[in-house]
Parts: structure tokens; sequence; C-alpha cells
């Protein structure tokens, strides 16, 4: 029964080819803005959401309230991780200082790279709380030692254009002139949308012997670098009262005279890893990728449901004043036995195969409005491609469904109304009121 509906459906849409090509037209536009924006929305929003333990992750930040003004710093001042680690309600703690080397040797063949970026200084609780692959190399023991660096895949083949990554484990390289550090690992990139793009992950220690090191010997309560990262992992069951209550303690004596005397408060405050994405007042490692924006997403989700909206409204439009060109062969099918349910189906049947084509053609155009059109108003990373991951395939399925529901429930049921016996004597009735 269903196959005879479609068959029907189709002989229909072909019957009505200007009026069907209107039809497809609305829904097409409504549909393809509805998978660019969509996608838009999916891609921003699903950044490092593959962390284990994500919701558990989180960024220590400072914030300032000072008599001019807030101030928002993604940073923490260096003394700040000793102070917490006895904190029961942290299951893991990890900092790393972003610094960029003014350049790196391979002593092997005298190859100098200048100015290498996304290179930080950590722990070995930074590959704890942040799950890479490594392909070579130990996680808990790659940064154990001072003088020890672990590389991304490309960093690795970058310093190391011959050798496989088991090769380069042991091998040298010097920075800055005068630091020598071995290689103690290579891993993969994070498989994933994310914004942790660091391509070199130093040993922390080593930081004393650069220009840091009375800054890491001092450990001033009181300077607040941004390069300064502090991340957390909570406890399954960690009460953030507790956490938010000695973070204020903490950061309240140590305020110098000085500052009090401004009138300036200081607070610390776990961010949450889902927001960093999100929040400019922190901002992202990325600087060549913009700051996703919550409320620019919310606005674009307005659009496209608004465009999807008034091309099912007008599908509703034209189906509803149809009526008078189908009143025979409802009539004539309600005359052969037809039931309201089976030309209600029949009528959603038509809506859904027009709404399907709408959607291949709209595959399509979103592709080329990505690719071409938009190409300077979305991620570079954006690919129509994204349609084919599980829960975004799922997420279509719903929004034809309920793209066919809007559009063609209501016209299905004003043409099953049609009253049979006038509609056979050229008078288009529905229920008690007479049309003609």
């Amino acid at each position: 029964m269903i196959k005879n509906y479609f068959k029907i459906a189709w002989r229909n849409l072909m019957k009505n080819k200007a009026f069907s090509l209107i039809n497809i037209i609305g829904i097409t536009i409504g549909l393809s803005a509805s998978f660019v924006m969509g996608l838009m929305i999916y891609y921003d929003y699903t950044f490092d959401n593959f962390h284990k333990d994500g919701e558990r992750i989180y960024r220590v930040v400072t914030d300032f309230d000072e008599p001019d003004g807030m101030y928002h710093n993604s940073g923490v001042t260096l003394a700040l991780e000793n102070a917490i680690k006895d904190n029961t309600n942290f299951e893991v703690i990890s900092g790393f200082y972003i610094e960029r080397p003014s350049k790196v040797e391979n002593l092997e063949d005298a190859t100098v790279f200048k100015w290498p970026s996304q290179v930080i200084y950590t722990d070995p609780e930074y590959f704890e709380m942040f799950n890479y692959n490594f392909i070579a190399g130990d996680a808990i023991l790659a940064l154990s030692k001072p003088n020890t660096v672990v590389l991304t895949t490309t960093r690795a083949k970058l310093y190391f254009p011959k050798l496989e990554p088991t090769e380069i484990i042991g091998k040298s390289l010097m920075y800055n002139d005068s630091i020598p550090i071995k290689v103690t690992g290579v891993v993969e990139h994070l498989k994933g949308r994310t914004d942790f793009v660091f391509q070199e992950f130093i040993s922390r220690p080593t930081l004393l012997q650069t220009s840091m090191r009375e800054q890491i010997l001092e450990q001033n309560w009181n300077a607040t670098n941004s390069n300064s990262q502090l991340y957390v992992k909570t406890t399954a069951n960690a009460n953030f009262e507790q956490i938010q209550t000695a973070l204020d303690a903490l950061a309240e004596a140590h305020l110098d005279e000085e500052s009090k005397a401004y009138g300036e408060t200081r607070q610390f405050t776990l961010q949450p890893l889902s927001d960093i994405h999100f929040n400019e007042k922190y901002g992202i490692y990325d600087w060549d990728r913009g700051q996703a924006s919550k409320a620019l997403l919310r606005n674009l989700a307005l659009i496209a449901g608004f465009l999807l909206l008034l091309g099912c409204i007008n599908f509703i439009n034209l189906n509803t004043a149809q009526a008078t060109q189908r009143a025979k062969e409802i009539g004539i099918r309600k005359t052969l036995g037809s039931s309201r349910k089976q030309l209600i189906a029949q009528f959603l049947g038509e809506t859904f195969l027009l709404v399907i084509v709408a959607a291949i053609i709209s595959l399509g155009l979103a592709q080329w409005l990505i690719q071409s059109a938009f190409v300077d108003f979305v991620p570079q990373d954006l690919s129509i491609q994204l349609l084919s991951e599980p829960i975004v395939i799922v997420g279509v399925v719903v929004l034809l469904l309920a793209v066919t529901f809007l559009s063609g429930y209501y016209p299905a049921i004003i043409l099953s109304k049609l009253n049979t016996v006038l509609v056979l004597k050229n008078h288009l009735a529905v229920g008690e009121n007479k049309v003609g």
C-alpha cells in the first residue's frame, strides 16, 4: 500500500510540474539554510566533546574587579598550582606554560626552524587529563625528567622528515642555541575538533633554563600571566562550593596591600572545558581561528528556522489553494472506498516525496554555499561531510519528517474533508461550509 501511495504521489507531482517546482524551490531554500547553519552550529558545539570525563575538566581563570571596570585573564599566578594540590576535590591538576622558542635545531643535519609555534611546557599529568594516543614513547615517563619533549606526528615529521616515529625517540634537538632536549615521545593529534592545538610538549622543569627562570622560582602571587595556564579535573562527587570557597580564600589572602588600597579584588574561578570555545572573555589558543559566539549561532538558528517555516507556509497556502483542482479526484477516491485516513496518508506521502526531492537538491546547494558563496564566513575545515555523522543523520531525518508534517498535515486535513456528493455535482464543500 505504501508503495502505491508513492506511485500515485509521483504521478500527481509530474502532472502538476509548475506547482511542484514552486513548492520544491520554497522547501529547498529553507532546507539549504538549515543544513548550512545547522552544520555550523554542530561544528562549534562539538569542540572538545570527545575527552574522557570532559564534563569534569576545568580551566582555572582569573577575574579582576577594579574601580575602572572588570578584567578577565585566562591565566593564573604561577603560585596557585602548588596551593591547590592538596584539595581533595581535584583528581588531576596540570599546569602548562606557553613559551615560543626563537629557534629549534636538528643537531644531526643542522636544520634550523625559526620561531616554531604551539609549544608548551607541561608535566605528565597533562597526558593524564587529555588522552593523546602515544605512537612512540610512554605517556607516564615521557615528561618525567627535564630536557625532554613530546612531539605530534606533524611536528616530528617537520624536524625528522626521514625517520619513523619510533626512530625519533632518543634524538636530540637544540632550543634557543643553549638548551639540549631529547625526544621521548610522539603522539597523534587529538581525534576531533579541538582548541588544544599544541604541537610540542616540553617538560616543565626545563623552563628553569629559559628567561622564565626567575619568575618560576619567585612564584609571585600578584603576577598573572595568560601564558600560565592551569587545568583541573574534579572528582566525580566534587563539592564545587568548597572549591570556590578555597579559591576565594587564596585570592584574598595573597592580594597585596597596594591592590587593596586601589580597590581591586581578584577571584579565581573554574571555566568548564565546554565553555572555552565560546567565551570571548578568556579566549582560545589558536589565534588564527575566530572565537565562536553562542549568540551568533542562536541567530543563525533563528534565521534558518524562519526560512524553513516560510517554505512550509508557502507550501500550505499553495496546496490549500489547489483544493478545487483535486476535488474530483478526491470525490472519486471516496466513492471507491478510500477512507479519510487513507487520503491523509496519500497527501502526506506526496508531501514527503516532494521534501525528499528538495532535500537532495539542498545537499548540493549547501555544499556549494559552504565551498564557494560562504567560504569567507564559515570555518576552513567545515565540510558537508559532517552530514555523514550518525547524530547528524538522525537530526536530518527528524527535520525532514517535521517539515513533511508541518507542510502537509493541514492541507491533507482540508482536502480529505471535501464532501463527496457535492464534489461530484461540481460543488466543492469542506465540512458544512460549501464553496463554489
